[in-house]
């Protein structure tokens, strides 16, 4: 009797077991043929992705409306005020563009309550270019009937057995194993058997419900996923997975395009070229040696503002301003000392007024010659007065020896300064500036043909070689450029990176600056635009072309769609 409690039970455990067992089998994510498994994108809505060699169109099902993100194939520029006609099951329907979106079209079409696959063609006519474009969206039963009806909660999992094939047959089976386990085991009076095995199955039924109800794995089966697009987007039906940039596991990136008008993500088609072989140096910005000047005073004494107070770092000057005074420092002995002598000055000039005058009134009786002679001392003797007088009270002006900007103020109202070393304002002229840098070879330092800058904050310079010292410093060739145009916000001792072309060329692809990356190992990478929605990253090797080109050598492939702008945002995305 208990042998066969043992085996009744053991069977209705393996029949109940048996559709658990068969999704288990279908294991997530594996590849069962020579290739890596391709990521498989979940998408909160029914997606269509499909291109041409113009355009570039996702259309995604949102309930009753689908809306319709159309982009240039090339550069990933939103087409506005394009005529797009959608047609599906024999409704063909003319989209509207979106108010406020840039490459946004919406419509509602009847079909797209039907759950099931839809061809679908899209017809589109810009202003430049007119394209066909045709793909399938799959509208799941799920995602229609909770658009529909709003199913949830038990309704719900039961639409979904209904509605899936491999839920319906786990259900059967289990269905008909029980129906004969109750049979055998009724019949001989085994009812609390039966009542238990039945609940436990019950329980296992639920189990497997949720087994089956997986979302995002992959099963793919080898030769069955090939030539199919990688990544394509794969409607989660109602799932709620929200739609935000996400890195797949196999380090690509997934961006919806909503997210891709947001980043400003731009892509350039690549083409190989030559390019100039260049070198990289290390320079920095100094001033022109006519473009900048020193203030220094000739005299000790103490700083008086001038008449617009002292001037301020970054304020502008005219040449010829007086920027400060500097009342003479006399110290008491030789006050004393000036003094006393304008004192025997002004007696002296007394004595000889008087004298003059005297002889004045005997002209005639005395000699022309005598009268004269007073003359010239008293007119000396005020000279002498003259010269005396000012050293007590008179102030040097110091005045700006160029137009410019003041870069350094080194003193304050009241200072006293000590001798003609000591710098009290620096002036340069931000219009006229220059790199200095230095080669230790000499082959390159004599076959520059053109060279230009990059600053700290991506700022392109160019500039123009003047000429190489003849003197090393240590060890090293200086050389002087001067900058063409410099542009405001350059600073006297900013570091640059220079970038000088030199003899022979190179043959690549030539890419802006900002589209080469580094990822978390520090390795230089772009990003390509692998399909509408993925982007996967590529391991490069570049060299400079100027400062804001470089020249990739390696890692990327001809009509590949590189990213330019936004990349490093896009680089950002975890």
């Amino acid at each position: 009797m208990t042998t066969r409690r043992l085996l009744a039970a053991t069977a209705v455990a393996a029949s109940l077991a048996a559709p658990v067992a068969v999704p288990a089998l279908a294991h997530e994510g594996h590849a069962h043929g020579g290739e890596e498994p391709r990521p498989v994108v979940t998408t909160a809505a029914p997606t269509l992705e499909t291109s041409s060699s113009d355009f570039e169109l996702v259309a995604v099902a949102q309930g009753k409306t689908l809306l319709v993100h159309l982009d240039r194939f090339a550069t990933n520029e939103p087409v506005n005020g394009a005529t797009v006609e959608v047609s599906a099951d024999g409704e063909a329907a003319t989209a509207s563009p979106v108010s406020g979106e840039e490459g946004v079209y919406r419509l509602d079409p009847s079909w797209l309550s039907k759950p099931g696959s839809h061809e679908v063609t899209v017809s589109i006519t810009a202003a430049d270019a007119a394209d066909l474009l045709i793909g399938t969206l799959e509208i799941p039963a799920g995602a229609a009937e909770a658009q529909t009806e709003g199913a949830q909660g038990v309704s719900a999992v039961l639409g979904q057995v209904r509605n899936d094939s491999g839920l319906m047959l786990g259900a059967v089976m289990v269905f008909l194993l029980g129906v004969l386990t109750t049979v055998a085991l009724t019949q001989r009076g085994r009812t609390r058997t039966v009542a238990g095995a039945a609940l436990v199955g019950i329980g296992l039924l639920l189990a497997s419900g949720a087994a089956f109800a997986h979302g995002d794995e992959d099963h793919s089966h080898g030769d069955e996923d090939k030539g199919k697009a990688p990544a394509a987007a794969v409607p989660m039906g109602a799932t709620g997975a929200s739609e935000s940039p996400r890195r797949l596991p196999d380090g690509s990136l997934y961006v919806p395009k909503p997210s891709q008008r947001l980043l400003s993500v731009r892509t350039i088609v690549a083409k190989p070229q030559e390019a100039a072989q260049t070198v990289q140096l290390i320079g920095q910005i100094i001033a022109d040696p006519n473009g900048g000047g020193h203030v220094q005073a000739t005299q000790s004494g103490r700083i008086e503002p001038g008449d617009k107070g002292l001037p301020y770092v970054g304020q502008r000057v005219e040449a010829g301003q007086i920027l400060a005074y500097i009342a003479p420092a006399v110290t008491f002995v030789d006050r004393s000392g000036i003094q006393q002598q304008i004192a025997t000055v002004e007696q002296e000039l007394v004595i000889a007024e008087s004298r003059l005058q005297r002889l004045r009134k005997l002209e005639g009786s005395v000699p022309q010659r005598d009268i004269e002679e007073a003359e010239a001392n008293l007119n000396g003797l005020r000279k002498r007065r003259a010269a005396l007088s000012p050293a007590l009270t008179t102030k040097e002006a110091l005045r700006a020896p160029i137009s410019g900007v003041v870069t350094a103020n080194n003193i304050k109202a009241g200072q006293v300064v000590e001798g003609r070393d000591q710098v009290l304002f620096e002036i340069v002229d931000p219009s006229r500036l220059m790199v200095e840098a230095v080669a230790f070879d000499p082959r390159v330092a004599n076959a520059i043909k053109a060279a230009t800058a990059m600053t700290a904050d991506g700022t392109s310079l160019s500039l123009e070689l003047l000429g190489s010292s003849l003197a090393l410093r240590q060890q090293a060739i200086p050389l002087l450029f001067r900058i063409g145009n410099p542009p405001s916000g350059l600073g006297v001792g900013q570091p640059v990176r220079l970038v000088a072309q030199v003899q022979g060329t190179a043959y690549g692809i030539v890419l802006p600056r900002q589209s080469v990356v580094r990822n978390a190992s520090g390795q230089p990478i772009v990003w390509q635009h692998d399909t509408p929605q993925r982007f996967v990253a590529r391991p490069v090797r570049t060299q400079p072309v100027d400062g804001n080109t470089v020249l990739v050598l390696a890692g990327v492939e001809p009509e590949a769609r590189i990213v330019t702008d936004g990349a490093g945002l896009l680089n950002q995305v975890r």
